[in-house]
């Protein structure tokens, strides 16, 4: 017999400023630790078992998690500054770090309060490391029912994070979504270990195979119906996704410009034309670095902006309106935009300033564009521009849309086979 969750569960409270200062240490010395070993270890392309071990030891997975649940009682603001934070240092991490706090907020919202407090437990006590299956844009996995179970037959081409999971969110497309966490040794379930890319090369984003997988009826996550709000509320979960892409690329584009500068001071030379012979007062690097300073500012207040709308939206439940549904998808569009054109202009450019010897491969400054160019492939940009610049034009604001909605679109579009390739977007 399940016993009845507890009322007084305090989900995404929030620590003090005090406290959050030392959580920010850790991180920062987690962080450290990881840096200094993120280019052997993405040259290795492991999977990131020992680097999870890190973040669960220092309680960086747990976090989130409610106190009353064995957590830390974080907001996810402030979660997602710690994702930042290690992205920083190193980007694959960080979007591990990223993505399991998303599946926290999707089981968060999807789940009954018996399997959102069972979740959020394993999360807080034991630091489980929640991935996922989820790309709507990779459709070849079918289920159909096999009494009160789900018989699950496929394979997708990428999924981060599940090869090194403690607990897998699955979310099947079909005329009925059906969303869904299981352990990842079930019978039948397999990982394919051939993520072999340019960048984010340690997020175990490898394909996963269901030969005959059974997910059971209590595994079913079925805090939400079909009524309007509870659309809105289902909505949320494409959002959040947006937002933790924000957030690592923030972290990745700041991790890059400091190492640039500290290449610049330690390693640089004035160049024969300039006026000084100190490279810290070249104007042309001054400018450059200071340009791609206050992009990183700009994201940064975006995606701190978005993300403390988001947590207002989230609170509201069923109180939540479309009107600030859809004010929230176009902070979260401006923050992407601005994320994205940052991380991409300061890993490509910060070059002008650390010169033709760092492009050496035992310096490693690849590693952030690389990162950086990987990752923003997930979803072209000029689809979130475009929805801004509609807003703008008419005063049209985006109304809710599910995973299941893309899904639909994604079999209009390039029928039910698999993309060739694998296509990570």
């Amino acid at each position: 017999m399940t016993a009845a969750p507890a009322t007084d569960i305090a989900y995404y409270a929030g620590v003090s400023d005090e406290e959050f200062a030392v959580w920010v240490s850790t991180a920062e010395r987690v962080a450290a630790e990881l840096a200094e070993t993120a280019l052997a270890r993405d040259r290795a392309n492991q999977n990131p078992v020992e680097e999870l071990r890190l973040l669960r030891e220092a309680g960086v997975l747990g976090f989130a998690a409610p106190r009353e649940l064995g957590g830390g009682g974080g907001s996810l603001t402030q979660a997602l500054k710690l994702t930042r934070i290690i992205s920083a240092a190193d980007g694959s991490i960080g979007q591990l770090l990223a993505y399991h706090y998303s599946n926290g907020v999707w089981t968060h919202i999807l789940g009954t309060p018996e399997q959102r407090e069972r979740i959020a437990r394993g999360v807080g006590t034991e630091g489980w490391f929640q991935g996922s299956v989820s790309n709507p844009r990779d459709p070849s996995v079918t289920w159909e029912r096999d009494g009160d179970d789900y018989r699950i037959n496929g394979r997708r081409t990428f999924a981060t994070g599940v090869a090194v999971a403690d607990l897998i969110t699955v979310l099947l497309y079909g005329d009925e979504p059906v969303n869904l966490v299981i352990p990842p040794d079930r019978p039948g379930l397999s990982f394919g270990d051939d993520w072999d890319n340019l960048g984010q090369r340690l997020t175990a984003s490898g394909s996963v195979t269901f030969d005959g997988v059974v997910a059971h009826a209590d595994e079913v996550l079925a805090g939400l119906g079909d009524s309007a709000a509870d659309r809105r509320l289902d909505g949320l979960r494409g959002l959040f996704s947006q937002l933790i892409f924000v957030h690592l690329y923030v972290g990745i584009a700041d991790g890059a410009l400091r190492a640039a500068a500290g290449y610049v001071r330690e390693k640089g030379r004035p160049w024969p034309e300039a006026t000084s012979r100190d490279v810290t007062e070249d104007p042309y690097h001054l400018q450059l670095l200071g340009r791609l300073s206050a992009s990183i500012a700009a994201a940064t207040a975006l995606a701190d902006a978005a993300s403390g709308e988001f947590e207002a939206a989230l609170a509201l439940g069923a109180d939540l309106t479309d009107e600030q549904w859809g004010r929230l998808a176009i902070l979260t569009d401006q923050a992407k935009a601005v994320a994205t054109d940052a991380v991409l202009d300061v890993t490509h450019n910060i070059y002008q300033a650390t010169g033709a010897r760092s492009t050496a491969n035992s310096v490693g400054l690849d590693i952030f564009w690389r990162n950086a160019r990987t990752h923003t492939t997930h979803d072209p940009l000029p689809y979130r521009q475009r929805e801004i610049g509609r807003y703008v034009l008419t005063g049209e604001l985006p109304l809710p849309r599910q995973f299941a909605d893309l899904a639909k679109a994604a079999d209009t579009t390039q029928g039910t086979a698999a993309p060739a390739g694998g296509d990570r977007r």
